[in-house]
């Protein structure tokens, strides 16, 4: 295929996706905008600017997500900026997958729509370790509780342990969340 073919071809799908989008939009009476992106930095600067931006909002929003997620920060920094702007609705349309902190992001949702094929992924919250890689912070959790059965016996010593208890509470409270979720046909 020629450069000119494809250039006519990508501004055909563009302009057909965007034609879509807004007979999807005047349907619904409703923003749309599409997050089909890991969910880091400077996601939400982005998405603040492009929503700030449009002219007459709707009261409503939609969102069609596509992620491998990413940062439950930015996650909740991206929910602000839809609350704030879109405090009448917010609704998630999952037409494949959002993973971990694009589940937390779907959750903050008024209504989510899936199918029998979306899926929402784990939340698995990470933690650093002192090498500075990043680990599953359940694992510090079943270390915490493995220990705490070892010190209620006797057993635990600490001079020959190298867990840190700086942050079991943190951990416990982030990790023990239970998320339970709904699906609604679209």
């Amino acid at each position: 295929m020629e450069v000119d073919e494809l250039t006519h071809t990508t501004k055909y799908v563009e302009s057909e996706l965007t034609r879509r989008l807004k007979s999807i939009e005047d349907e619904l009476d409703c923003d749309i905008i599409t997050c089909i992106h890991p969910i880091s930095q400077p996601m939400d600067d982005l998405i603040r600017d492009y929503i700030e931006d449009i002219q007459e909002k709707r009261k409503k929003l939609l969102v069609i997500i596509e992620t491998n997620g990413g940062s439950i920060e930015t996650a909740e920094r991206i929910a602000d900026v839809f609350r704030y702007h879109y405090p009448g609705e917010v609704n998630f349309l999952v037409p494949n997958f959002a993973m971990s902190a694009g589940t937390v992001l779907v959750m903050s949702g008024d209504n989510i729509y899936m199918d029998y094929y979306s899926i929402l992924g784990p939340i698995d919250p990470q933690v650093r370790n002192r090498d500075g890689q990043f680990v599953p912070a359940l694992g510090y959790l079943e270390k915490y509780d493995e220990l705490m059965k070892r010190s209620s016996k006797g057993t635990y010593r600490p001079q020959n342990s190298r867990f840190s208890f700086r942050n079991s509470t943190l951990l416990r409270s982030i990790a023990s969340n239970r998320l339970v979720t709904t699906r609604s046909t679209f």
